[in-house]
């Protein structure tokens, strides 16, 4: 069974196709790829109630004995090729990006992967410490935190004192207009 598939129901449809061929319930299947009872029934189903996500999808692909693999479609490819040339820029190599990271794996992601190793160094690097120079490094930290905040309060006070100065600046010039319309009259 080696078709191309260009859609969701395709896919599905021949998952479904595999299950059969397999001589499988519905509901043994739901049983072997680890879905709740009747799940298999609402996504492989003529109406299609539920769809599955990524990560079920792949479990139900697994159960079926199936795999995916992705191939480059000529005719497609051309289709888009000729699109991008009509309405797109090439991106320039220096081009910088918003919230683009060097590192191609994110930091949350090193994280949680190693988190508990981290947590463990940081035990290794206090453990030789004195509970002053913990304190010492701790009052470091909070005075660069209230340090910061300070800062930030002391220019938010600023904008306001500049546009309280611009209002009373313009009230000050529509009261003179307003007297000087008076006297005219």
């Amino acid at each position: 069974m080696s078709t191309p598939v260009t859609s969701y129901t395709e896919l599905m449809a021949g998952i479904q196709a595999q299950v059969g061929a397999l001589g499988l319930k519905l509901t043994d299947f739901d049983d072997l790829a680890g879905f709740p009872a009747g799940l298999s029934g609402k996504v492989f189903g003529p109406a299609q109630v539920k769809r599955l996500g990524p990560e079920k999808l792949f479990d139900a692909l697994r159960a079926a004995g199936l795999r995916l693999r992705v191939e480059v479609d000529p005719e497609q490819e051309a289709k888009m090729k000729l699109r991008i040339a009509d309405n797109y820029n090439p991106r320039q190599a220096n081009q910088a990006r918003l919230n683009n990271h060097a590192s191609t794996v994110s930091t949350q992601v090193l994280s949680r992967a190693f988190g508990h190793i981290l947590r463990e160094a940081r035990k290794k690097r206090w453990a030789g410490k004195s509970k002053k120079e913990r304190s010492e490094h701790a009052r470091m930290i909070a005075n660069a935190r209230w340090k910061k905040e300070r800062k930030r309060r002391k220019a938010g006070h600023q904008r306001r004192m500049k546009a309280r100065e611009a209002t009373r600046r313009d009230e000050a010039v529509s009261v003179c207009a307003t007297t000087d319309n008076q006297d005219r009259h």
